[in-house]
């Protein structure tokens, strides 16, 4: 059933790590974190709902660009996210975007924000290293030819996201997930593995994978988890 809905290399590799995040982190006391800002950049077929394969407005583009993330913990089951992508030089490779057939690099920027619920798998008796996240997003995404103001597309939309993230060292978390877009008049569905390692206190590399069977992506970069220093040990502003 789950390799039907997302697709066979997706659903394979969903119900992999699902089994065995709670098995390999059974030993560590505490879960990942929801407390965070982060840099990284990305190199993506497709980002907040722009898949350049799928739409014949952006000729088969890749898209690449520098991602600023900051979440926040709320409550110890509850975080609000946000993101923002490309304000420096976020660009989609060879797209066009205008009535002409040429094509040219254009540049792309936008942002994401959400409200999501984490919830320990201990509740159900399971591992309590590994959280369920369920959230929800407001996507808003501009997308333009270099040095033509004219040829402009601009659309926002919303997403759903649900994802296991799984503590299974002291410093490494593992998660994966499911995304589904709806951007103006494109619907996309994303399938992503991620790696959050600790290099130093709260200092971590991170690196995620888009695995979808038609797109790919990577996403390399550094995020700092600084709830115990803002809330006193804690992870979120209310325990």
């Amino acid at each position: 059933m789950i390799s039907r809905f997302l697709g066979p290399t997706a659903g394979m590799a969903l119900a992999a790590l699902v089994v065995s995040i709670p098995v390999t982190s059974v030993a560590h006391a505490d879960g990942p974190g929801y407390t965070y800002v982060g840099v990284s950049y990305e190199w993506t077929d497709v980002k907040y709902g722009i898949n350049p394969k799928s739409d014949a407005r952006y000729n088969n583009g890749k898209i690449e660009g520098e991602n600023i993330d900051l979440s926040i913990g709320i409550l110890p089951w509850l975080h609000v996210r946000g993101q923002a992508f490309g304000y420096a030089d976020g660009t989609c490779n060879n797209c066009n975007t205008g009535p002409s057939n040429s094509t040219f690099d254009a540049d792309i920027e936008g942002y994401k924000v959400g409200v999501g619920v984490n919830l320990g798998l201990d509740l159900i008796g399971l591992s309590e290293n590994v959280d369920l996240v369920v959230r929800g997003n407001f996507i808003d995404v501009e997308l333009s030819k270099l040095n033509i103001a004219t040829a402009t597309i601009s659309d926002d939309g919303w997403s759903g996201e649900i994802m296991f993230r799984g503590k299974i060292s002291d410093r490494a978390d593992v998660q994966i997930g499911y995304e589904y877009q709806d951007v103006g008049n494109v619907k996309n569905r994303d399938v992503t593995v991620g790696l959050n390692y600790k290099v130093f206190d709260g200092l971590s590399l991170l690196a995620r994978g888009l695995i979808f069977d038609s797109e790919t992506g990577l996403e390399l970069g550094i995020r700092w988890q600084f709830g115990d220093l803002l809330f006193g040990g804690n992870d979120s502003i209310i325990n």
